[in-house]
Formats: structure tokens, C-alpha cells, sequence
């Protein structure tokens, strides 16, 4: 395997997820600096204890995640968890770099765009803007039961649905977009679509799929945000030949 510079390593990165065009909640890129020569990556969903302690146990080099540490408007203070993690990661030398909106984003390797090209969804769109950038995509498939498309999703995310169908019973057309954007549904229901994935879920969700008439699927947040990171895990290791892994922490949330 090959080695390759943190700097750039990030720059790459930044490039890759055009970075500059994003009005985020968080830093994104390099947000804790270790080693400068990088030859072990590993890519995960979220910078947490348990993440940070099998990149340590694994050797890394480098973290790459998509919830980082570092959000507008929490505490400043390096105390608690906080000070465990930033203390595991600078003893071992561990860059911890982040993505959040722009992996969202991206049109290939991102969370929402990479299952709409996986599950062989045409006619895509951008849509599910946030800060005036679209994370997600909708698009249009081969007319099947609403329940034969949740078992093909099941399947992809290897999480179960929690769902409220108040749609079509025959569906073709979905809306996508990955994490905590429950409240999308109502655009979701403006664009026409029959199927509305995404992460999270709450009490109102019900009501509003059967009222808007939408077939609604909720896979997790977690779940429905492994998809960028394992793909950029993959790319990466294409790109640079270095020894790569995505580090699967259980979150059935």
C-alpha cells in the first residue's frame, strides 16, 4: 500500500466535496490535525468515543466522518467526552476530518445520489434544499407495490422500515434524502412523488404521510448516512492505493 500527505490528502478531499460552495452547521474538512504522512484511512458515520477508540485499535492514520465533532452553536468547552475524544485523537496522531451537507451532497459517492445510481433510479433530479444546495434526489423506477420497494430498501440499508403508507399501493417514483429530514415530507408531496425515504422519524410523521397521501419510509439515520462514507472509503482507496476501512459502529437510530 501506498502513503500520501495530510495536506494533501485534504486538499484533495475539500476539492472532492466542493467544500466551498456549502453553508454548513459545522467545520468541514480537517478538524483535529495528526500525523502528517497518511498510509491507513478509515471513514465512518460519526466522530463517536466508540468510533474514535477502533480507529486507535485499528492504527489509522486518519478519520474521516460525516458528523464531526465541532457545531455551531454548542458549548466551547473541551471537557467530558469531548476531552476523551480530542485526547485519544492527539496521542495517536489521529486527523479527524469531516464532511457533513457536502457528502449529503455529492452526485456519485454521496449518501443520497450513490443509492438513487445503486438502485437503478432514472429521470433524477436534485431536491431537498438546505441552504440553498439540493442534498437530495429524486427520481423514478420500474412500477412495483409499495411494499416490494420497501423490501428492496430494507435490503439496501439492512434496516428494517418504520413506515406510514398513506399513498398509492403501486408506486414509481421516490424522494430521497438521507438523516434527520422527516419534515421534507411535504416537498416530497409537492414534487409528486409517490415514495418518501429518509432517516428519522416522529409523531407527526405519520399523520402527514397519510394526509399529504405519500408512502413514507423511514430507515434510520445512521443507517441511511453509511452510504457516503463507505463509498468515499472505496474511492479513496482506488484513488491513492492506501489501506482503507469503514468502521461499522451499531446505531439502529
Amino acid at each position: 500500500m501506498s502513503a500520501i500527505k495530510l495536506k494533501e490528502l485534504c486538499e484533495y478531499l475539500d476539492e472532492l466535496m466542493f467544500v466551498s460552495e456549502f453553508n454548513d452547521y459545522c467545520p468541514n474538512g480537517l478538524q483535529v490535525e495528526g500525523r502528517s504522512a497518511i498510509s491507513k484511512v478509515a471513514t465512518a458515520v460519526s466522530s463517536s468515543l466508540e468510533t474514535i477508540q477502533q480507529a486507535v485499535e485499528a492504527g489509522v492514520d486518519a478519520l474521516i466522518v460525516h458528523h464531526g465533532m465541532f457545531w455551531k452553536g454548542e458549548p466551547a468547552e473541551v471537557v467530558g467526552v469531548k476531552k476523551k475524544k480530542l485526547e485519544l485523537l492527539i496521542k495517536n496522531e489521529i486527523s479527524l476530518i469531516g464532511y457533513h451537507l457536502p457528502l449529503d451532497a455529492h452526485t456519485s459517492i454521496g449518501n443520497n445520489w450513490k443509492v438513487a445510481h445503486d438502485l437503478g433510479w432514472f429521470n433524477l433530479t436534485p431536491c431537498g434544499y438546505v441552504n440553498g444546495k439540493a442534498m437530495g434526489v429524486m427520481g423514478f423506477f420500474k412500477p412495483m407495490t409499495r411494499e416490494a420497494f420497501g423490501k428492496q430498501i430494507e435490503e439496501y440499508y439492512s434496516h428494517p422500515i418504520n413506515g406510514a403508507f398513506g399513498g398509492s399501493e403501486t408506486v414509481e417514483s421516490a424522494y430521497l434524502i438521507s438523516g434527520g429530514a422527516y419534515k421534507y415530507m411535504s416537498d416530497a408531496a409537492k414534487c409528486g412523488a409517490d415514495c418518501f425515504i429518509t432517516g428519522n422519524f416522529d409523531e407527526p410523521a405519520w399523520h402527514d404521510a397519510h394526509e399529504l397521501g405519500i408512502n413514507f419510509y423511514a430507515m434510520g439515520h445512521s443507517a441511511t448516512e453509511r452510504v457516503g462514507p463507505i463509498a468515499l472509503c472505496d474511492h479513496l482507496k482506488e484513488r491513492f492505493h492506501v489501506d482503507t476501512r469503514f468502521i461499522d459502529v451499531y446505531n439502529p437510530f
